[in-house]
C-alpha cells in the first residue's frame, strides 16, 4: 500500500464527529472530512501542519457532521463537496425540520459541489474515489483515498450506522456495504465517523471476521 498520505485524525463537536485532515506530503495540499465544529481547532491543524485546503468532503447531510463547514469555506476559501442525493434531501424545508428535530442540530449552509457515485477528486499526488453508501441517508458516501476509506456513518468498527433517521434504511445499508465496501482489498483501512469501537480504525479484514453486522447478515447469506 502506497504510504504516501498523511492522515490526522480529531474528534470534534458535541456529537463527538471524528473530523480528518488528510494530505498530500509532496504538495502540502489537503482535505478536510467531516468538520462536526470546533472550527478553530480544526484551523489550528489545518496551519500547524502547513496545509493548502482544496476541500471540504461531508460523508453526508447530516448537521454533527457539517458544522463548521461554512466558517472553514470562508476561512480557507475552500470549497464543500457532498452526494448530490443528501445535498438535495436535506436543503428540504419539512426534512431540515424533522432532521432537527431527531439530531437537536440545524444543518448549516449549501453545498458547492455535488458528487456522484465513482467520482474523483484530485488533491495534490491524491486521487479521492467517491462510493456512494446509501442507508443511513439517502446520501451517505464513503471516500476512499490510498487504500484508506473514510466511512462517516455507514461503518464503524465492529457496527454500522443508524437507519431509523429520515431517509435511512437497514436493508439499503447492508446492501451498500455489501457491494461498495467489502469488495474492496481486505488491508483497506477504515476511518469511521466516530469512535464507537474498541478501536479508533480497523481494516476491512477485520471487519469482514469480527463486524456482526457483515458476519451475520451479509456474509451468511452467502
Amino acid at each position: 500500500m502506497d504510504s504516501k498520505i498523511n492522515i490526522i485524525q480529531t474528534v470534534t463537536g458535541s456529537y463527538m464527529v471524528n473530523t480528518y485532515l488528510v494530505s498530500c506530503p509532496e504538495t502540502r495540499e489537503g482535505f478536510i472530512v467531516d468538520p462536526g465544529g470546533d472550527a478553530e481547532k480544526i484551523k489550528k491543524l489545518v496551519t500547524d501542519n502547513n496545509i493548502q485546503v482544496k476541500y471540504i468532503l461531508n460523508t453526508h447531510g447530516h448537521a454533527d457532521h457539517v458544522l463548521a463547514n461554512m466558517e472553514l469555506k470562508h476561512s480557507f476559501k475552500t470549497r464543500i463537496c457532498m452526494h448530490k442525493d443528501d445535498a438535495d434531501f436535506f436543503i428540504q424545508p419539512e426534512i431540515q425540520k424533522i432532521s432537527e428535530k431527531e439530531l437537536g442540530l440545524a444543518a448549516s449552509g449549501s453545498v458547492d459541489i455535488k458528487l456522484g457515485d465513482g467520482d474523483l477528486l484530485k488533491v495534490g499526488c491524491l486521487e479521492i474515489r467517491v462510493l456512494h453508501t446509501p442507508g443511513h441517508s439517502p446520501g451517505s458516501a464513503c471516500f476512499l483515498v490510498k487504500g484508506n476509506l473514510f466511512t462517516g456513518d455507514t461503518l464503524f468498527v465492529g457496527d454500522v450506522g443508524r437507519s431509523d433517521l429520515v431517509g435511512g434504511s437497514f436493508d439499503t445499508l447492508l446492501q451498500s456495504i455489501k457491494e461498495q465496501i467489502i469488495v474492496l482489498p481486505r488491508d483497506t483501512i477504515v476511518w469511521p465517523g466516530h469512535n464507537y469501537g474498541e478501536t479508533p480504525t480497523s481494516t476491512l479484514a477485520w471487519e469482514m471476521a469480527e463486524n456482526p453486522y457483515i458476519t451475520d447478515f451479509i456474509l451468511a447469506e452467502e
